[in-house]
């Protein structure tokens, strides 16, 4: 739970791919006018009708954009998606972030001159770099959504712009590309990489079997032989609203974070039609959505301790170092690498054999839930289906990319291979899948404070939105109270994600040893061995729609200055 005393010093250390600094000893000196601190998670310090850029600027999120760039490399093999006649001479990065992209530019462009241009003063140190990169590099400050850029006209021969959209209310992005259209050179090409805001979340199945508790008798017997049934949750005449998963509140949250904002949520959308104003011989890529990753093998138990239960062979819950019964001649495959290309792993194991895919495949039915707030898992009916039997998704080779509707294969034919890279596509591993829902949710995460302001205003003036999503605090709550209750929905939520990504699985394919644990006593045994039941009982009803929904969405738009 995020602590709600004082606000922590003003030093941080920050880390790169390559590169870490640590401005207690001196090495960086951040300017405190940036930055103030909401509940322990560094933000700016500007107004947000000024500044409304959401997301918070700690470490762990500033180092998501290094994944960023290592998607272009891998997709791209260079830091661009243009293919340049002649490389830039100088270049701006709008919106630089780290300024990571700027130091790589460099090095891929030994005769370019680089300004990375952000709000804030986050970039990497010049005395952290290689003197000939550094002697070529400059950062420079300021607001573009208020102010006119610092640069002159025709300064630049090429524009980058990555991961500003949820910074830009729908209403600037005019004023911005006529200000990037005045600063680049006529015929100088400009580049945007930008995400949708993607809300992931995850199925009843999933996290309710986190959750799990035992079963209880459905009535007691008294001394004097009578007979009394528990009470029973009755539905409420609002039952035809049960939020459609267990993070309802928080992703509804997170909508209005954008739409007060007036940020459209989805750039990949609004985009083209501003590219297209304001730049000639553009070419739009199509929306590239990658699904959630495949379901990981569970966690195995310490190995000295044998469960109760036997695992079939064929079953993919636990690798051949684990605790579970299992027949001698069962043989498990190793997950995926974590790398996005199994040719950049020396260590990745090859996948099991590929088999024919048909969307045509007959749906699996969900069991029913219901709804009363904190759920247990008796009440996943697991033995009611409205259809054919649930049929095992770990065991299907299930898409690792998806386009929009929208974009046919003539379309796609009629892309230049540089802008969309099939072969690079096609060789993504499935744990790379992992990479890009753990993108998507930290950036979800890195709006807490912003949805914790939405929180507070709903349940001042609003409080009747609330009521669909199990919010029953009284009129007098304390904040502190609502405070606390929402920092555990946020906990909840990214310990689910982190139970989802399974980051563990990813380091074990690349020979990272898991790490020991200690014996479990005898009730901490059985109730994890009930848990991993649980578990292994939901997964049977996992739908292929399920595994497919996008968990990221991303896009590629080049234009030219005229």
């Amino acid at each position: 739970m995020i602590p709600l005393e004082s606000s922590p010093p003003i030093a941080a250390s920050h880390s790169t791919a390559s590169t870490s600094f640590n401005t207690i000893e001196g090495k960086r000196n951040y300017r405190r006018k940036d930055f103030q601190y909401k509940y322990g998670q560094r933000h700016h310090s500007y107004d947000s009708e000024k500044a409304p850029y959401p997301l918070s600027y700690d470490k762990h999120v500033l180092e998501i954009e290094s994944l960023d760039n290592r998607l272009a490399q891998y997709l791209r093999g260079s830091v661009s998606f243009v293919n340049f006649e002649e490389r830039p001479s100088r270049c701006l990065d709008l919106g630089c972030g780290t300024g990571t992209w700027v130091i790589d530019a460099a090095k891929e462009w030994p005769e370019c001159e680089l300004v990375g241009f952000d709000l804030v003063d986050i970039q990497i140190s010049h005395k952290l770099l290689n003197p000939s990169i550094a002697k070529r590099i400059e950062w420079r400050h300021g607001n573009f959504l208020t102010t006119k850029l610092p640069f002159d006209d025709d300064e630049f021969d090429h524009v980058h712009i990555q991961a500003i959209a949820q910074g830009v209310p729908e209403n600037k992005w005019g004023v911005l590309f006529e200000e990037v259209s005045r600063v680049l050179r006529p015929g100088g090409s400009v580049e945007i990489i930008e995400d949708d805001a993607v809300f992931p979340f995850l199925p009843r199945w999933f996290t309710t079997a986190l959750r799990a508790r035992p079963l209880r008798a459905q009535s007691v017997h008294y001394p004097d032989g009578s007979q009394r049934g528990y009470p029973t949750h009755t539905p409420s005449s609002s039952s035809s609203h049960i939020p459609t998963h267990d993070h309802a509140l928080l992703e509804s949250l997170h909508k209005s974070v954008f739409e007060h904002r007036f940020i459209n949520r989805k750039p990949s959308a609004v985009l083209p039609s501003y590219l297209t104003t304001y730049f000639r011989q553009v070419t739009l890529g199509p929306v590239l959505h990658f699904p959630m990753p495949p379901l990981p093998p569970i966690l195995p138990l310490p190995p000295q301790i044998t469960t109760s239960y036997i695992v079939e062979p064929s079953s993919d819950i636990l690798d051949a170092r684990a605790s579970t019964v299992i027949s001698p001649t069962h043989q498990s495959s190793r997950p995926m690498s974590l790398s996005f290309s199994s040719s950049m792993s020396s260590t990745t194991v090859s996948a099991t054999p590929k088999s024919s895919f048909s969307s045509s495949r007959p749906r699996t039915s969900s069991a029913p839930f219901s709804y009363g707030g904190e759920s247990s898992f008796s009440s996943f009916n697991m033995s009611v289906t409205n259809g054919p039997s649930p049929i095992d998704v770990t065991t299907l080779p299930l898409k690792r990319f998806m386009f929009d509707v929208s974009t046919s294969e003539s379309d796609l034919d009629a892309l230049p291979p540089s802008l969309f890279p099939r072969e690079q596509l096609a060789n993504l591993t499935d744990r790379s899948l992992a990479m890009h829902l753990y993108r998507s949710y930290q950036y979800v995460l890195a709006c807490q404070e912003a949805m914790w302001e939405e929180l507070k205003d709903r349940i001042r003036n609003r409080k009747h939105e609330l009521l669909p999503f199990g919010w029953d605090d009284d009129e007098e709550l304390e904040e502190l109270q609502s405070r606390k209750k929402f920092e555990r929905l946020v906990e909840r939520y990214r310990t689910d994600m982190q139970a989802r990504v399974s980051m563990w699985c990813s380091l074990d394919s690349l020979g990272w040893p898991l790490p020991s644990r200690e014996p479990l006593s005898k009730a901490e045994l059985i109730e994890e061995e009930r848990l991993r039941e649980s578990m292994i009982e939901a997964r049977k009803y996992a739908t292929v729609e399920e595994m497919q929904v996008p968990c990221r969405a991303v896009r590629v738009l080049i234009g030219y200055n005229p």
